[in-house]
């Protein structure tokens, strides 16, 4: 029972971690690498211009721009829009985000069809261009969604959505969930609260921070120069994760101790139990790898009948908590096969000794009361 348990943690250890590395390894569908997040506070926006052109001139930034929502976290949605072809009373939940023309280039995200947003499109108009991304594509049917119109249920203006673009799908709030229709609106800097900046990568982070911040605090001075990384953000996100990886292994690890120190007074007690016939068995001309051998065998066998009881519990818990997840990992054979062999290695190790003890014996002093 001691091995069955240690043998299932140590498949649980290596499914759990083989989870985390699968999602933080995943197509986020935008470059999460030298992206700085920084709070637009103030009167920032008044001056986004001119700071943006400084910025870009100081040769430590590929390019910023501007949003109001974090990337990372899911933001304001609506179930109110209407298009061609959608299922009358259907309620699809669209996620908004205002942004800045820049965006896509300064997150790494890629246009699939269309164009992209220019300074004319943030203009307020009874016209207003979107561009969606490939999920809502998908939802407006099998066609390209660009020149196709949007409208919203009770809006007594008139205003038309024109869609001018594609964007690809990008994952946020749920990172191991699929990712979720989005719709950006292109804005002026006023109605956004978050500044995403581009880092170009041969500076060092110190200097590039403190340029930056040099560059904000001219044109901002009455604000802190807040800041976040947008990888350390993603890694925060895996807390629980993390910490389930840690205690797995560490439970694993107690449970292999117990393990063998059950295994190696088992070991001794046997090897004691049998000293006269080892010592017969020498006489007669039994090698030390026979004898060894024969001690742990038995031993063997009980860790082989272990697995066999381990790895159908193992499967079906680690299949359970899985299921929790929409984004995962399968279920390889090859971590049943590590994880008894481990365990076998392990058992082979802690017998070793005794057994071997027990082969280099004098027969002499074992038969001597015979």
């Amino acid at each position: 029972m001691q091995f069955s348990i240690s043998i299932i943690l140590i498949i649980s250890t290596v499914i759990v971690f083989q989870q985390i590395q699968h999602v933080k390894s995943r197509d986020l569908g935008f470059n999460r690498n030298n992206l700085l997040e920084a709070d637009a506070q103030g009167n920032l926006a008044n001056y986004y211009e001119g700071m943006r052109r400084d910025l870009l001139n100081s040769g430590m930034v590929q390019d910023l721009a501007l949003s109001n929502h974090t990337m990372l976290y899911g933001g304001n949605n609506t179930g109110g829009f209407n298009w061609a072809g959608k299922t009358p009373g259907a309620r699809i939940l669209i996620s908004m985000r205002y942004v800045t023309p820049e965006y896509f280039n300064a997150v790494g995200m890629k246009l699939l069809n269309g164009r992209g947003f220019t300074a004319i499109d943030s203009v307020e108009s009874t016209n207003m261009n979107v561009i969606i991304t490939r999920s809502f594509e998908k939802l407006m049917g099998t066609e390209s969604a660009v020149g196709k119109i949007i409208t919203e249920g009770g809006d007594t203006t008139g205003t038309k959505i024109n869609v001018v673009g594609v964007t690809n799908d990008y994952v946020y709030g749920n990172m191991y969930g699929t990712p979720d229709p989005v719709m950006f609106i292109c804005t002026s800097p006023g109605r956004t609260n978050k500044m995403y900046i581009r880092l170009k990568e041969p500076h060092t982070t110190t200097t590039a921070l403190a340029k930056i911040e040099s560059v904000i605090k001219k044109n901002n001075p009455a604000y802190p120069f807040n800041y976040r990384f947008v990888d350390e953000q993603f890694n925060r996100m895996f807390q629980n994760e993390a910490l389930i990886s840690k205690l797995s292994r560490l439970f694993a690890a107690l449970a292999i101790v117990i393990s063998c120190l059950g295994l190696f007074g088992l070991a001794a007690f046997t090897a004691e139990r049998r000293t006269k016939e080892i010592g017969v068995r020498k006489v007669l001309g039994a090698t030390v790898p026979g004898i060894a051998a024969l001690i742990s065998k038995d031993f063997l066998k009980l860790v082989a009948i272990a697995c066999v009881l381990a790895f159908p519990v193992a499967w079906w818990m680690m299949n359970s908590w899985l299921l929790n997840y929409q984004y995962r990992v399968s279920i390889s054979w090859w971590i049943f096969f590590v994880a008894g062999a481990a365990a076998i290695l392990i058992a082979v190790c802690t017998v070793s000794y005794q057994a071997i003890k027990a082969a280099f014996a004098n027969p002499v002093k074992s038969l001597r009361t015979e």
